[in-house]
């Protein structure tokens, strides 16, 4: 005896169909050459075949709206515990100002992704915003945004550097991962060195210089097994995506 995978009703080995739910028991070839697909499979693929179909600024949509759906939830999440517990808002200020710049981020990629200046100077703003925000909430805000400037710059101009280098890449492959480490380790430097020169006025390298060695050698790795190849590495099919 087997069993229909949509009811669990016990069936007759030969039926093709459900006596309960009528539902197509397995994919059989017709005479005429169709098949009797499960009921199952033809709704996964419709719906995959209908997200396909969405284009480019659709997809980026609805990551828009499902991702404001949870941060603007989190952040009024966060306050009402904040409020709650301690009868006023207090630290709550720093992950709900956190959730605010990072929607901001989302929609600016969202509606001005043909407009890169634009997006990219809207986006180093939303993040000053941030930084001044933590200083008005700190008392300070003077002293965080001369620290907040530097590392802002830092982060920028290292992203905009990893996006060149990726697009003018002819092959993208393991040379992608083999950029983004690199820039990692350059922005690890890089931060540690601003906030050892606001903090004691000299540069002092420690952690940044392991980050900075460790995926160098990594990264030099990867370039090398990269170009060494034939045929450029699938990342969906390295990753088995």
């Amino acid at each position: 005896m087997k069993r229909c995978p949509a009811c669990g009703v016990e069936l007759e080995e030969n039926s093709n169909y459900c006596s309960l739910c009528g539902e197509p028991q397995q994919n059989e070839v017709q005479e005429d050459g169709t098949y009797i697909r499960s009921g199952r499979i033809y709704k996964k693929e419709k719906l995959l075949t209908d997200y396909q179909r969405l284009t480019g600024f659709q997809k980026r949509k609805i990551f828009w709206a499902i991702s404001g759906f949870i941060l603007i939830s989190g952040m009024v999440f966060t306050l009402f515990i904040n409020l709650i517990g301690k009868q006023e808002i207090t630290w709550s200020q720093y992950p709900a100002s956190v959730c605010l710049i990072l929607f901001v981020n989302i929609t600016l990629n969202t509606f001005l992704r043909k407009n890169p200046v634009l997006m990219l100077l809207l986006s180093f703003l939303s993040v000053f915003a941030l930084f001044v925000l933590f200083g008005i909430i700190k008392g300070d805000a003077i002293l965080v945004v001369k620290l907040g400037v530097p590392l802002i710059l830092a982060f920028y101009a290292t992203f905009i550097l990893l996006v060149f280098f990726i697009r003018n890449s002819r092959q993208k492959g393991l040379n992608v991962i083999a950029y983004s480490l690199l820039a990692s380790g350059f922005a690890s430097v890089s931060i540690e060195g601003m906030i050892s020169v606001f903090a004691l006025n000299a540069v002092h390298l420690r952690w940044s210089v392991i980050v900075l060695i460790s995926v160098l050698f990594i990264a030099l790795l990867l370039l090398y097994i990269h170009y060494r190849l034939k045929k450029v590495t699938d990342l969906k099919r390295f990753f088995h995506i």
